[in-house]
């Protein structure tokens, strides 16, 4: 038995992605997530080109977004950290202005 776990209140990886490549012009999308028992959304983004517009939504129900947010990607790299207002979250990077490589991880928490 562990100690010094409380069980179910552990970070749950949504998207983990290495090495990936966005294509100038296109858009890469990341499907709708049930991140209901999430109180934040976490992580960390970065490319190793600037032009990446990294974008997450919520909702009451996936389809329907009421809250869109975006911030670019570029070298330096972004720290993710985002209150969860929705039930259903979509991540998607919209922008890509130049082909790029990167490494993307988005966790759920429940409490912090």
């Amino acid at each position: 038995m562990q100690t010094g776990f409380v069980g179910g209140h552990g970070r749950q990886t949504l998207v983990s992605q290495v090495g990936s490549e966005a294509t100038q012009g296109d858009s890469v999308d990341f499907t709708g997530f049930d991140t209901t028992k999430f109180s934040r959304l976490t992580g960390l983004l970065i490319a190793d080109s600037g032009g990446l517009t990294f974008r997450w939504r919520q909702g009451v129900e996936s389809g329907t977004w009421l809250v869109t947010s975006t911030t670019v990607v570029g070298t330096v790299g972004v720290v993710f950290d985002q209150l969860n207002y929705g039930k259903f979250t979509d991540f998607s990077f919209t922008v890509i202005n130049s082909t790029s490589t990167f490494n993307l991880l988005i966790l759920g928490e429940p409490l912090r």
